[in-house]
């Protein structure tokens, strides 16, 4: 690949490409090198010719409108900061850390075949190249040989380091290093050696009761709430696999953040739908996004404002709720309740005023869910669904067809919000922001989910703007302009041609504005030396 064909153009278009994953950064070059090798000279079209004559990306369509917004990003910015041609700062995925290297062999010898089963006994991963908070851990080497209370120690020591290291979740797997997730990012832990089954199964069985042994080894699952102090707890899911026991600890921060703190836009609205007296009230987002924070913003809102009584069903138990103005109850699945269906029934008959729901994951709830919210009560809850139309697609789908339109009509009366979220790397990389799709109750978005018409809820979010609703790519706007995400880290995610060119109009504005404050600075600096004659 000759780097001269490399245009500005084909720069921006290759790494959109590589960033959507559309194609891979090998399959780019091999592209290139394809062109050039039939003596032409590359252009986006015939990149997209090549990549579809060769089946590398069936979604044409979308190469096409990529290959537009290159050009106007070629056209008003230039070469890219980041480009797929350079490696330091190519858009990829980020790699797994590299294993360590196997001990040497005879040259005369070959690997006996590994048995499904088998645990690597490779060393400890280096320390050397390590960043500062990943120096020093507690070493989980001698868990095998540790009984249940020493173990239960360097477990608990462990976690403390984790959530010293503003660390999300820990990862503790037979057969694997010990890994941690920090700012998005999944990072093996150096110093450690691969947990072996018995050093695994002693750690990760070390804080259960023994009732608890015995439904783990019954079932091989299990979820429950670790509390070392009732400041410091973890939501933990262990199971069995292919190579022993695996634990995951969820870090769960002792503070609830106000929603003020929370990073919404305009929060005065989400706090105004706590204030409803009946209604629905929908937390949603993949897994991992900061539903459980959210909702604990929430419900602390409504403990500190009103006089009311909060009953909380969860799986497990997360954040820790004093009464403050609210009487509040609190009740885990399977430790005070068998079901979420079960709970929510016998709450209608203790006086409730807000109900929360953890997580309202099967049909039972969700209606239990509607029919409370119908009855004077405000309901609040959490989905894993990715945008508003997909949270009131998925109420209704779990739902017999019969069943539906009626559904629909309930929900459409009874909605006051739905807040989908998700957590996205910040631009320096070393936190996280969130960013946030909001719909509220309006009579417009009721005749849409009345209607079945949910296909056309994001233009309705669009134009409900003015009144505090957005969409998920106009969140990834206001992040940008704020600051606190690059143009890079929010292209990907937009598709709206408005907001792109908003957003190509506002970096340009915001690189001439760089440019002239550099060149005052360069100004005022030489202003103060003294003038050389000669």
């Amino acid at each position: 690949m000759n780097e001269k064909n490399i245009t500005k153009h084909i720069d921006w278009f290759c790494y959109h490409v590589v960033s959507e994953k559309l194609l891979s950064a090998e399959d780019c070059i091999a592209v290139l090198d394809a062109i050039e090798g039939e003596n032409l000279t590359p252009t986006v079209d015939l990149i997209i010719q090549v990549a579809h004559d060769n089946e590398l990306c069936a979604n044409i369509d979308r190469l096409n409108e990529l290959k537009d917004m290159s050009q106007q990003e070629a056209d008003v910015f230039g070469f890219p900061s980041r480009s797929i041609f350079s490696p330091a700062s190519a858009p990829l995925a980020p790699k797994a850390p590299a294993a360590p290297a196997a001990a040497a062999r005879p040259a005369h010898a070959s690997p006996a075949p590994a048995s499904p089963t088998a645990i690597s006994t490779a060393g400890p991963l280096p320390t050397a190249n390590a960043p500062a908070w990943l120096q020093g851990w507690p070493d989980l080497n001698e868990a095998a040989g540790l009984d249940y209370p020493q173990a239960k120690n360097l477990l608990n020591d462990f976690l403390h380091r984790a959530r010293k290291e503003k660390c999300s979740d820990v990862h503790l797997s037979a057969g694997a290093y010990p890994f941690v997730r920090r700012y998005k990012e999944v990072m093996y832990v150096p110093g450690q050696n691969i947990l072996s089954q018995e050093a695994s199964e002693r750690l990760n069985l070390a804080p259960l009761t023994d009732e608890q042994r015995e439904e783990f080894i019954a079932n091989h699952d299990l979820d429950y709430s670790y509390s070392i102090t009732l400041q410091d707890r973890y939501r933990t899911n262990l199971l069995k696999q292919r190579l022993g026991v695996a634990g995951a600890y969820r870090i769960i921060d002792s503070t609830i953040r106000s929603i003020r703190d929370l990073g919404f836009k305009n929060p005065e609205i989400v706090e105004k739908l706590t204030t409803n007296n009946q209604g629905l009230i929908l937390v949603t987002g993949p897994a991992g996004c900061g539903k459980s924070t959210t909702l604990a913003a929430l419900v602390d809102y409504v403990n500190r404002n009103r006089k009311d009584h909060i009953i909380s069903v969860e799986d497990p138990i997360e954040i820790i709720h004093h009464p403050k103005g609210c009487n509040v109850t609190q009740r885990e699945l399977n430790s005070h309740t068998r079901s979420f269906g079960n709970a929510l029934r016998a709450a209608l008959r203790e006086d409730p005023d807000v109900i929360v729901i953890g997580e309202m994951r099967d049909l039972e709830t969700i209606e239990m869910a509607i029919h409370s919210s119908e009855t004077g009560h405000l309901v609040i809850g959490t989905l894993n669904t990715s945008s508003a139309a997909d949270t009131m697609n998925r109420i209704l789908d779990v739902f017999p067809y019969n069943q539906q339109a009626q559904i629909r009509a309930m929900v459409a009366e009874s909605l006051k919000g739905v807040i989908c979220q998700q957590l996205y790397t910040n631009i320096n990389g070393d936190g996280v922001v969130m960013g946030a799709e909001i719909m509220l109750g309006t009579l417009a978005i009721s005749n849409l989910i009345r209607e079945g018409k949910t296909f056309q809820i994001d233009s309705t979010l669009q134009t409900g703007r003015n009144i505090g609703m957005s969409t998920m790519e106009q969140s990834h706007v206001d992040l940008f302009k704020a600051g606190v995400r690059s143009y890079d880290q929010t292209i990907p995610y937009v598709r709206n041609q408005e907001l792109i060119r908003e957003m190509q109009v506002f970096e340009a504005q915001r690189m001439g504005t760089r440019k002239a404050e550099a060149t005052a600075a360069a100004a005022a600096a030489g202003g103060n030396q003294k003038r050389k004659w000669f």
